[in-house]
């Protein structure tokens, strides 16, 4: 009788499962909270049980999601939109994992003399890591704040180590560089810094708010009609041997993800990167010098809990939408579009200003 009476509360304790699907590996600060929630037993500790299928780009996280082999996807923002949004597969943001970008605009030791603005640049040759990178999206923001036409700058997209070769022999006046490179080249006093993206305050005064570039998102039970409908035909499909698909996991299983995220973040944001490292397992820390570089060069840009707001929204979303290959004219996406669901919200706010630690 005593087991008969225990075995249904040890039922209800069970954490729900939830599957995430991660565009990003751990070495890259705006995924590794995810991966430190998993390691550390915090989504356990906040009642959900992850298993992350890890995706070789955002893109591949937004289709998982967009499939229904996921129910969250940790991706760019820039990916849920055009990968989920575009497809009428409308998504909220969980939270967002940064408030700014880890890439800065250097200046060539051959052309510190003659590029001290961004107006410096018309007529000059310019790097940038590939078409369509926050970097490429970012130049284009400010050539346009500067009001330089695209067709005044000699834009060169070329690979990390092409594009640090010609900002050295200053065949690149200047170039848009990423981490761990910029921390890098700066050490060595081999570049100048012109706009360092890095820095919340610096992405606050050009942008005008924040740049959440790699966030959490999933689509919501009430947002998706499509998947009421196709609850029956999952179960069909599972029968003719054929994968049942996810369905939108709960918003309670939400809010304990957020949850979970908010609390890694926090401590990731202030606490020193050796002590995070010791915390770690050795498997997820790699190379410890290098982690620990890499985690102080962008602690600054952790977007606290992963709150969001609309002036960061905003900002973003015209950086998006004016650069690289444009959005379709029929697509209208805004900040309450993306905002978080109502719990998800409340149950980060109600951790307060400074969650417990993992």
């Amino acid at each position: 009788m005593l087991g008969g009476l225990l075995l249904p509360r040890a039922a209800a304790a069970e954490p729900v499962a939830l599957t995430v699907a991660i565009g990003g590996p751990a070495e890259d600060p705006a995924y590794l909270p995810v991966h430190a929630a998993l390691a550390l037993g915090t989504f356990e500790a906040e009642g959900v049980k992850v298993t992350l299928k890890r995706a070789k780009h955002p893109t591949g996280a937004v289709a998982a999601l967009r499939d229904r082999e996921t129910g969250i996807a940790v991706t760019t923002l820039d990916e849920a939109i055009r990968g989920a949004w575009a497809r009428k597969i409308p998504v909220q943001v969980l939270a967002a994992h940064v408030r700014a970008p880890a890439v800065a605009l250097l200046v060539a030791p051959a052309a510190r003399d003659t590029v001290r603005r961004v107006e410096d640049l018309r007529g000059k040759a310019v790097g940038i890591p590939g078409p369509g990178t926050t970097g490429h999206l970012l130049l284009a923001a400010l050539l346009r704040g500067a009001r330089i036409q695209p067709w005044q700058v000699d834009t060169r997209s070329v690979g990390s180590t092409a594009l640090l070769a010609q900002l050295g022999t200053g065949d690149l006046a200047a170039a848009m560089v990423e981490e761990p490179w910029v921390s890098r080249l700066l050490a060595a006093g081999r570049a100048g810094v012109l706009i360092d993206f890095r820095q919340p305050a610096e992405v606050e005064r050009v942008l005008g708010g924040p740049f959440y570039e790699v966030v959490s998102v999933a689509v919501t039970p009430s947002k998706d009609d499509k998947d009421k409908k196709e609850t029956s035909k999952a179960g069909a499909d599972a029968r003719k041997g054929t994968p049942a698909r996810i369905e939108p996991p709960p918003e309670t299983a939400l809010a304990a993800y957020a949850r979970a995220v908010a609390r890694v973040q926090a401590w990731l944001a202030i606490t020193p990167p050796a002590v995070v490292a010791e915390r770690l397992p050795p498997a997820l820390v790699g190379d410890r010098a290098r982690f620990e570089a890499r985690l102080g060069a962008q602690q600054a840009a952790y977007a606290g809990t992963g709150d969001v707001t609309r002036e960061g929204f905003e900002a973003t979303i015209r950086v998006l939408r004016g650069g690289g290959s444009p959005w379709p004219v029929s697509l209208t996406v805004g900040p309450d579009d993306l905002a978080p669901p109502p719990g998800v919200a409340e149950a980060r706010r109600q951790l307060g200003a400074s969650p417990p630690p993992p």
